[in-house]
């Protein structure tokens, strides 16, 4: 009896062992907030980054930005990165263009990958705005691993047009990313 004993014995070891490093890779949904402010106008914005198992496999998160501009709008875009990982290397923009409910103000925000140092806007009256997108603090990026490939804004401007066009740069001045036919969400 002990010798039959033994190998189903093993076994639960080997379970017990092994389970925990199997599930390792899951992450509990969670989010971190990044940054406030206050428009021009005094209405409060923020933003928070999210974090959670992407489908519940395991294999990849889902990472989320979600922007609350008080007298605009509520948006959020989320995308799969390998576990462990970070947003890093992204093409595009994943933004949003909004007019204030007392139209002193529009709202372009959005996050981009953290190379994209300069973002260039181009407004329906072809001016120009250009935005330099933040890393969320020094401290947060130490703290929060997932955080570290990824930059955010959020930029009031005049109603005088809405954007049509983004481009993004790096330190070196080269273009990463351009969209001539821009729709936000």
């Amino acid at each position: 009896m002990a010798r039959r004993a033994l190998p189903l014995l093993l076994a639960v070891a080997a379970l017990v062992v092994l389970a925990p490093a199997a599930g390792a890779h899951c992450i509990k949904r969670h989010e971190v907030p990044i940054a406030k402010g206050t428009s021009p106008a005094g209405w409060h914005w923020s933003v928070e980054g999210s974090i959670g198992d992407n489908g519940g496999h395991c294999r990849d998160w889902l990472f989320g930005m979600d922007f609350n501009l008080e007298g605009a709008t509520y948006w959020g875009s989320s995308t799969g990165i390998p576990v462990g990982g970070e947003y890093g290397r992204h093409d595009g923009v994943d933004a949003s263009d909004s007019l204030l409910i007392d139209g002193s103000d529009r709202v372009f925000s959005g996050f981009v990958e953290g190379e994209a140092v300069k973002l260039v806007a181009t407004l329906s009256n072809n001016k120009h705005l250009v935005i330099h997108p933040k890393l969320p603090s020094a401290k947060l990026r130490r703290q929060v691993s997932w955080l570290r490939g990824v930059r955010y804004f959020v930029f009031y401007y005049r109603p005088e047009g809405f954007v049509t066009g983004v481009s993004t740069f790096d330190h070196a001045g080269t273009l990463l990313y351009r969209d001539k036919s821009f729709e936000g969400f």
